[in-house]
């Protein structure tokens, strides 16, 4: 008998940080799925035998990304409708999060419903939604990591305040930082978190908080600007939502970044490349090279005419 690989936690053993690791994604389609969903959920589920050729590559090429979910608290008798969410990531000074919703009455009305959504446009027949989506990954067909670790993360939010703003979804990335969580519509990737520590960070989100213990990134920032973002929260112990704003700048690996209650600041990022010998998935294969990126320096902008503030060194993103 021989000892399965399991990627979480071949992920905390050579001591891989969560931090600048979201998936960049603009938007998303959110499609309440229930049975069975296999590798790729879209496609190996119920809603698969509905969909055309090239209606996934659509989305995505519009920077939509289509994902199943299903609610945390499950029906006993799976329901004939789908509720399906559009949803606008926000991106903090560029742009404001949006949730549209709608209840289909059958899967097979997907494809006509999603066909002409855009990002920056209103779906005509949707209606906006207020309210807040935590998503769990739980595709165990995907990476058993997902389930393994989303699953009790999923049980432990049944029995909290949160429950009815929490779903199940399929891949959204980042399988070794398993259980992974994402808030929407701020769109803010969290990882490697226990049942009860999910919990806390929804806690926080609520209060409009983000708790950085288990925090991977924004999607809507890139790599380099999640390491930023992270960087500049640790530096000056900054948790509101919106309390950075990163912005890239003239110079190569340097950011700019409005921070409440700082003002004006760089910060300098250095992207490294290391490689893995194992496999950064349980499904994946071996010998793989990993992007990380490093704060080196943030630099407190003098407006008034008097020069940059001297540079500091921070603590590795």
């Amino acid at each position: 008998m021989t000892d399965r690989f399991v990627c979480s936690d071949a992920s905390v053993g050579r001591g891989e940080v969560v931090v600048a690791t979201a998936s960049q994604v603009r938007a998303w389609l959110l499609i309440e799925v229930h049975g069975a969903w296999g590798i790729d959920a879209i496609s190996d589920s119920h809603l698969g035998v509905h969909l055309p050729a090239g209606w996934k590559a659509g989305l995505q090429r519009r920077g939509i990304r289509p994902i199943c979910i299903r609610p945390a608290q499950r029906p006993a008798v799976e329901p004939e409708t789908a509720r399906i969410f559009f949803v606008v990531a926000a991106r903090p000074g560029r742009t404001e999060g949006a949730v549209w919703s709608r209840t289909l009455p059958t899967l097979s009305a997907v494809r006509h419903v999603t066909d002409e959504l855009q990002i920056g446009e209103e779906p005509p027949g949707w209606e906006r939604d207020p309210g807040r989506l935590a998503l769990v990954c739980t595709n165990g067909k995907h990476d058993q990591c997902c389930a393994n670790e989303g699953r009790p993360v999923v049980r432990h939010l049944r029995g909290t305040r949160w429950a009815d703003e929490v779903w199940e979804c399929s891949h959204i990335g980042g399988d070794r930082f398993a259980a992974n969580l994402l808030v929407l519509p701020d769109s803010l990737y969290f990882g490697r978190m226990e049942p009860s520590e999910a919990e806390q960070l929804l806690d926080a989100h609520a209060d409009g908080q983000i708790a950085l213990e288990w925090y991977r990134g924004r999607s809507t920032l890139t790599f380099p600007e999640q390491a930023a973002e992270h960087a500049l929260r640790s530096a000056f112990e900054v948790r509101g939502l919106d309390d950075v704003v990163v912005e890239p700048t003239e110079e190569r690996n340097r950011y700019r970044a409005q921070v409440v209650g700082v003002g004006t600041v760089d910060v300098g990022i250095e992207r490294t490349v290391g490689r893995t010998v194992e496999p950064l998935t349980c499904r994946g294969t071996p010998d793989q090279e990993v992007p990380h990126y490093t704060a080196t320096v943030v630099t407190e902008v003098d407006q008034s005419g008097a020069g940059d503030a001297a540079d500091a060194p921070v603590d590795g993103a």
